[in-house]
């Protein structure tokens, strides 16, 4: 299988597990570009089915997502199937990150 990620968008390669700090603490990011504060978030079943109760994670989820906006901070969230929509997710990409 061909490596699907924003390296072969020829994007530039956004830092991964990046902290940022907010009103609620650190908040680590799956990827970002921080000097345009755009986050990649991967929202997979895990993150809200396999570690606490799914209403508990979504709140969690929801409440630092926030708190990032509050600073300026878009997001791009992105699932496994976004990764084989190469030409749609370097659009969105590009959107986000002003180009």
């Amino acid at each position: 299988m061909r490596r699907r990620t924003p390296w072969r968008l020829r994007l530039p390669a956004p830092v991964l597990q990046f902290e940022v700090r907010t009103r609620l603490g650190n908040c680590r990011l799956d990827g970002a570009w921080p000097e345009r504060r755009v986050a990649l978030e991967f929202d997979g079943r895990r993150k809200y089915f396999d570690c606490s109760p799914t209403a508990d994670a979504v709140f969690a989820e929801r409440r630092h997502e926030k708190a990032l906006m509050e600073l300026g901070w878009k997001f791009v969230r992105i699932e496994w199937r976004d990764l084989f929509r190469e030409r749609e997710l370097k659009a969105r990409l590009l959107e986000a990150l002003g180009r």
